[in-house]
């Protein structure tokens, strides 16, 4: 298939998640969050927070700096990356879940 086409349905599926397989093997998946001209910018979500974040900051007066609180746990985070529409080889819509 052809930029354009990719471009197209990239911007049908705006805001919502999707995989992606490129020319070279791998795949990504995660929310498109801006399409122009030559590449589709993907967020894909990441636990980097959760995972460094093992309970609790060690001083009590860091919760509130840091929005810490019993029972808050922190967002989860996305990275932004952006792939080039010629070195798309699918994209397709996945399911999500909370």
């Amino acid at each position: 298939m052809d930029a354009n086409y990719y471009q197209q349905v990239s911007w049908s599926c705006m805001n919502k998640y999707v995989g992606i397989q490129t020319t070279d093997g791998k795949s990504h998946d995660g929310f498109i969050a801006h399409v122009d001209q030559d590449y589709v910018t993907l967020a894909i979500p990441t636990d980097e927070m959760v995972d460094r974040l093992t309970g609790m900051p060690a001083e009590e007066s860091t919760y509130r700096q840091f929005g810490f609180h019993p029972g808050f746990f922190p967002r989860r985070r996305f990275f932004h990356r952006r792939i080039p529409f010629f070195g798309i080889r699918d994209l397709f819509l996945l399911p999500f879940f909370f």
